[in-house]
């Protein structure tokens, strides 16, 4: 069975974006998310893909949209290389993978929320307003596992903590 794993920078009251694009500057998450996910598969919707610009190096990218052929199509031959173009959250159900991290946005991290046995959060300690929201996380179905807190510095605008939950047996 495919292990399902939600990564996401979350604002204190919740936000994950504006505009597709992120609000703060972390660059420990960054390079958080890049050792988390390189040689792994991640799955995002069309309109994170498109605010990344690019498919992630070193990674198999599922690129979720309603649209498939239109997508693929628009795709430059450069971004075709790693990347498959699903068109129903369904079929991670038929791959053969170890693990699939989920790396937005709003809806698809609200689609597989229910499916997911990790998340790997970034939680930034400052409140952000934007126009997409990371699903509230039910502390009834969910364990914290792990919590590493950060003070900012010259190179990160916020305060902010790794944590990580595990889903209760």
């Amino acid at each position: 069975m495919t292990k399902i794993i939600l990564i996401a920078a979350v604002s204190k009251n919740g936000f994950i974006g504006k505009n597709n694009q992120i609000m703060w500057n972390l660059p420990n998450d960054l390079k958080r998310f890049k050792n988390l996910t390189i040689g792994e598969t991640v799955l995002m919707g069309r309109k994170t893909f498109e605010s990344i610009g690019k498919t992630l190096p070193k990674r198999t990218n599922i690129i979720l949209t309603k649209n498939r052929i239109d997508f693929i199509k628009s795709l430059s031959l450069q971004n075709k290389k790693n990347i498959k173009v699903f068109s129903s959250i369904k079929q991670i159900d038929y791959l053969n993978n170890k693990r699939i991290f989920i790396i937005g946005g709003e809806k698809i991290y609200a689609s597989t929320i229910e499916k997911a046995q990790t998340i790997e959060l970034t939680l930034v300690h400052k409140k952000f307003y934007g126009d997409a929201k990371f699903p509230k996380i039910d502390t009834k179905k969910w364990n914290k596992i792990l919590e590493f807190f950060y003070k900012k510095d010259k190179y990160h605008s916020c305060n902010y903590s790794f944590i990580r939950f595990e889903r209760k047996k």
